[in-house]
């Protein structure tokens, strides 16, 4: 429910501050088009409680409450994203999902971390999988000429001998399909548990 605007600086306010909230929502899915009639709905029935002053002013005290919209959409846009990817199992959407949950703050922000470090070790690994025909001698698991051992895509060092050989492929292939169906999952029960 849209207010009768009769200022037009404060219907053009008004614009302007759904135009956020669409551009928001856009990426939330199906329950957009609810949620943005319920914003229209709390900012009227706040104009109207709201004792006298202009409708500027009226409209100006409704949307400071509500607040930026992307202060409390991001969690929203967060838990959406995270649903969809999960079901689908879609890295980019899982990713902005994540990018959202951990700018949404606080909790969010530890979860959304450490889900992300590890979607950026599957990252590595299929990186790994990726470059060792073509850069050999710098990607695998090394042991170097002093015992101690470094993996994954490495600076040679003199003396290095490559312990796995041409096996880093696939087991970093399984590693990174492992690692992506764990955390999709976990990403998943964590979602059903709020």
């Amino acid at each position: 429910m849209i207010p009768a605007f009769t200022d037009s600086d404060a219907r053009r306010r008004f614009d302007a501050y759904f135009s956020e909230v669409d551009r928001l929502l856009a990426r939330a899915g199906a329950d957009a088009a609810e949620l943005r009639g319920d914003l229209e709905a709390h900012v009227a029935d706040s104009m109207a409680a709201a004792p006298g002053g202009s409708e500027g002013e009226r409209l100006d005290a409704a949307l400071s409450r509500l607040g930026r919209p992307i202060d409390y959409l991001r969690p929203l846009l967060a838990d959406e994203l995270i649903e969809r990817g999960t079901r689908s199992y879609s890295p980019v959407t899982i990713a902005r999902g994540l990018s959202h949950a951990v700018l949404a703050g606080s909790r969010r922000a530890g979860i959304g971390l450490a889900f992300g470090l590890g979607y950026l070790l599957l990252a590595i690994f299929t990186a790994m999988a990726l470059l060792k025909p073509l850069w050999g001698e710098h990607v695998g698991v090394f042991r170097n000429a002093d015992g101690t051992i470094s993996a994954g895509i490495v600076a040679q060092s003199d003396g290095a001998r490559e312990l796995l050989g041409w096996w880093s492929i696939p087991i970093a292939l399984l590693l990174a399909a492992l690692l992506y169906v764990a955390l999709t999952r976990g990403l998943r029960a964590l979602r059903q548990r709020r």
